[in-house]
């Protein structure tokens, strides 16, 4: 395994883990979505896209790349999104990761999206 498939790898177990461990929260993600401000429907839309770039990127066929790419914009999503509650006094928990992170936003959740965001850009420039 070279770099660019050790980073490609672990950003779709990322995004896997944060899929799966969403689907096993039943009812509990789409109300943590819901403090987030977001919609019923995108929260079901979220875990499933998760999971499904995440095996795309973990699978690493001829479009990993575009896998590569459908996860950068997950993340530059969510960042955006945990970035507007840090700046309101509203620190809902993140839910990042289903009913395993029940913490409030902080900026760590930031930096792990934005070492995630270096891991694609290490998965597809290598």
């Amino acid at each position: 395994m070279n770099v660019s498939d050790i980073s490609a790898f672990v950003i779709g177990a990322v995004l896997v883990y944060a899929g799966v461990t969403k689907v096993l929260a039943g009812r509990e993600w789409p109300a943590s979505a819901s403090r987030l401000g977001v919609p019923p429907v995108v929260a079901v839309a979220v875990m499933i896209a998760e999971v499904v770039i995440g095996l795309g990127v973990v699978l690493g066929d001829s479009r990993r790349d575009l896998f590569l790419l459908a996860a950068a914009g997950l993340l530059v999503g969510f960042t955006a999104l945990l970035a507007w509650h840090l700046r309101s006094d509203e620190r809902p928990p993140c839910a990042c990761f289903g009913g395993t992170s029940q913490r409030p936003i902080g900026a760590r959740d930031i930096v792990r999206n934005i070492v995630l965001l270096v891991l694609v850009i290490v998965a597809i420039a290598s």
